[in-house]
């Protein structure tokens, strides 16, 4: 069921366009990330759908509702504004309760830690103070609920603890929608929207858009993106070769267009998908290169390598001792044809 449809939303701020024709449904029991960077319009968009910034053009819907409009207090839409603040209580638990303009010390607890609930407000850190805005927004009625800069500032922990707070809304039958910029945290969403510019350019379940991003915009909002280019030499079934600085590399043949002899092409080869060679280990589409930076991400390593095709960003898996690196390493890298998304 569609909790909330945006269809055709024009904001304005003075004389600048801030949205433009945003289109995109969020359903009922799912939580739904708004991604983009800062000043592409996350902020705009939840107002608007809030009914805190008016619509130039376009309509707002909530449980098949028009609310376009409708006054924010009738519109069943739980949302903060930008630069609310925890009132003055003598605990957080009835700070938060007084926020959400209902609710209980019970209905609080299980959204925020009970040593945090009982702490005076003024004594909040960040982080805390963050996550006892969200109680608030979970506690406020109606179908859909808001989040903006959803884990912003937040330590991993936190971070992760905001994320089972905000599905466990969702599976209570509400939709949760939240803004980020935060790549790692919106792939956990169920459904993801990017926003760049004030428009939507890309919308799917997380792990479509992450591996097959429309466009290099796409690619690097969702994650670290090697993006390479060449001409396409050859076309076999199913698969074409590609020339790029003198090597001749094979990548399977997309869906759709296809490709044509000649012409230019444009890929997205995530670091994941890149394969650091033993030295007894051959591969398709193997090239040599010399390592120039790494470090250590959990369970994978990041290494940067300057090859033929130029600088490319590789992550091994940081358990396997025989692949941890040395800057100046001379090494090979390989990728299987279908590793590569070939961009529209």
């Amino acid at each position: 069921m569609t909790a909330l449809s945006v269809r055709g939303l024009t904001v304005l701020r003075g004389r600048r366009t801030v949205l433009e024709d945003v289109s995109f449904s969020a359903a009922a029991g799912a939580m739904t990330a708004i991604l983009g960077v800062a000043g592409a319009g996350k902020t705009s968009l939840l107002a608007a759908i809030a009914g805190l910034l008016p619509a130039e053009r376009g309509a707002v819907f909530c449980d098949s509702r028009d609310v376009t409009a409708l006054s924010p207090r009738r519109r069943g839409v739980g949302f903060l504004a930008p630069g609310s603040v925890l009132p003055a209580a003598r605990s957080t638990g009835a700070a938060v309760a007084r926020l959400a303009k209902r609710g209980t010390r019970d209905e609080v607890a299980g959204l925020i830690a009970p040593d945090l609930a009982d702490l005076p407000p003024a004594q909040l850190s960040h982080g805390q103070a963050f996550m006892a805005m969200t109680a608030a927004r979970l506690v406020q009625p109606g179908p859909v609920i808001l989040v903006d800069e959803a884990g912003m500032g937040l330590d991993d922990f936190s971070r992760a603890s905001l994320l089972a707070a905000l599905h466990q809304a969702a599976s209570a039958g509400r939709s949760v929608v939240v803004a980020t910029r935060s790549a790692a945290m919106a792939l956990q969403a169920d459904h993801l929207v990017l926003l760049a510019g004030g428009q939507v350019i890309q919308a799917g379940t997380p792990a479509s858009v992450y591996a097959e991003p429309r466009s290099v915009v796409s690619a690097h909002l969702t994650g670290l993106a090697n993006i390479v280019s060449g001409r396409i030499r050859e076309l076999r079934p199913q698969s074409f070769i590609w020339a790029a600085a003198g090597r001749y590399l094979q990548a399977a043949e997309p869906e759709s267009p296809r490709p044509t002899l000649g012409t230019e092409v444009t890929l997205c080869l995530r670091p994941e998908r890149i394969a650091l060679l033993a030295s007894h280990e051959r591969a398709d589409n193997m090239l040599e290169g010399e390592i120039t930076a790494f470090r250590t991400c959990g369970p994978l390593l990041h290494v940067r390598a300057r090859t033929a095709l130029g600088d490319l960003m590789i992550a091994p898996p940081s358990w396997r001792p025989t692949y941890y690196p040395a800057i100046g390493q001379q090494i090979r890298v390989a990728w299987a044809p279908d590793a590569a998304w070939v961009l529209p």
